[in-house]
């Protein structure tokens, strides 16, 4: 009993580490600064949630369903080229056993702590830009030379984007506690940043989020009700059908030029690479595909193909299920702002995986239909008796 519970200490361990370090990898990302050695680290962090998982019983089932995405993954880095998927699927396996709340609290307060420094050093003057004038390429041609505040992170997007996922944690973690003033309060915070920044897409979709975890709070009614899942539910596939109809028809379609005007050409962007089109995509996505655009949706399917692309969307269905099944109605919520968002940036569609918190939700909730099967787990070495008695307690 003690040599399995050192072990399972010392797995713990190595996952705590990996995710300060994948946190870590991001805030850095947003700065000024060049990470020389980025690509180590990644592995570093992929060995420890190996050592986790290592470190970790799990059940026949979980077992299964490890190895069944793992092999997803591998085979799309065969192809592609990009480690992310596997490294997701370690990160997310690893997340068995740990206190989820525990893992987002980390997230927040280590993403809240770096945005302050660079937004310090920023200020004073000692490293990145407190605000950049430029021609950012909004608006009709020729696009005006105007003066926005990104403070220390790059551009200003990037600034009022991880505002927005730092308050879909606060919602995530306090509203049960929230008061109808610290709403406002986070949307005044959501103002404000707007204000200097000018980043249209991330104040409003934080303004929605915020205002619909108020609203389900205060609405027993509506959260209970099944039809409201099912509508996020409709909403995630609706929102993938349209990017993928926008990158077929780029702004061919009157429609779809409309609608592109108001997402600032993201589509048109996105329709001028060849591969980024609907009729181009592959089940797993060419190496060759490294183009950067904005438009989210259709860089899942351009950068990593279709089967990784499904299982993504697969996975955000899953959450809003189990946000019904559990009465965690802010990750529905949290869930389709995210969508939403994502049409048209590209934030949680990248390298660092951390950049996307979904991934730390999905780490708590995959195993839980195992886990209520109570079966018999064991570790990977134990695979005789995980054969022998996958069913059993």
């Amino acid at each position: 009993m003690m040599k399995t519970d050192r072990i399972r200490k010392a797995g713990e361990a190595c996952f705590w580490l990996a995710l300060v370090i994948e946190l870590i990898i991001v805030m850095v990302d947003k700065s000024a600064y060049i990470n020389p050695i980025e690509g180590q680290l990644f592995r570093l962090t992929f060995a420890l949630c190996c050592a986790k998982i290592a470190a970790t019983k799990y059940s026949r089932g979980e077992w299964l369903c490890i190895l069944f995405f793992g092999a997803v993954a591998f085979i799309s880095y065969l192809v592609n080229e990009r480690d992310e998927t596997v490294r997701i699927v370690a990160f997310v396996a690893a997340c068995k056993g740990v206190e989820l709340k525990r893992m987002l609290k980390l997230t927040l307060w280590l993403t809240f702590a770096g945005s302050v420094v660079l937004f310090v050093l920023s200020g004073v003057g000692v490293f990145g830009d407190f605000k950049i004038t430029a021609n950012f390429g909004r608006g009709e041609y020729p696009s005006i030379i105007e003066t926005r505040y990104c403070f220390g992170m790059g551009h200003p997007n990037a600034f009022q984007c991880m505002l927005f996922m730092m308050v879909t944690l606060c919602l995530y973690l306090y509203s049960e506690k929230m008061k109808l003033y610290h709403f406002a309060l986070l949307e005044l915070a959501n103002y404000l940043s707007y204000r200097y920044t000018d980043s249209k897409t991330g104040f409003l979709v934080c303004t929605a989020v915020v205002a619909g975890v108020a609203l389900l709070k205060y609405c027993v009614y509506l959260r209970r009700n099944k039809y409201l899942y099912i509508l996020c539910a409709l909403f995630v596939i609706g929102i993938v059908v349209f990017s993928a109809i926008g990158s077929h028809t780029g702004i061919e379609n009157e429609l779809i030029d409309r609608l592109d005007t108001i997402l600032n050409g993201r589509f048109k962007f996105a329709h001028q690479i060849e591969a980024s089109r609907l009729e181009n995509w592959l089940p797993f996505a060419s190496a060759e595909n490294t183009e950067y655009f904005d438009a989210g949706f259709i860089r899942l399917f351009y950068w990593y193909g279709i089967i990784p692309g499904v299982i993504y969307v697969l996975m955000h269905l899953y959450l809003i299920y189990q946000s019904r099944k559990n009465e965690d109605y802010a990750i529905a919520v949290i869930v389709a702002g995210y969508e939403l968002f994502t049409i048209m940036e590209a934030h949680l569609i990248s390298v660092y995986i951390l950049r996307n918190y979904l991934f730390i939700w999905l780490g708590f909730y995959w195993y839980q239909p195992f886990a209520a099967r109570a079966g018999y787990e064991g570790y990977l070495w134990e695979a005789k008796k995980l054969i022998n008695n996958g069913g059993r307690t």
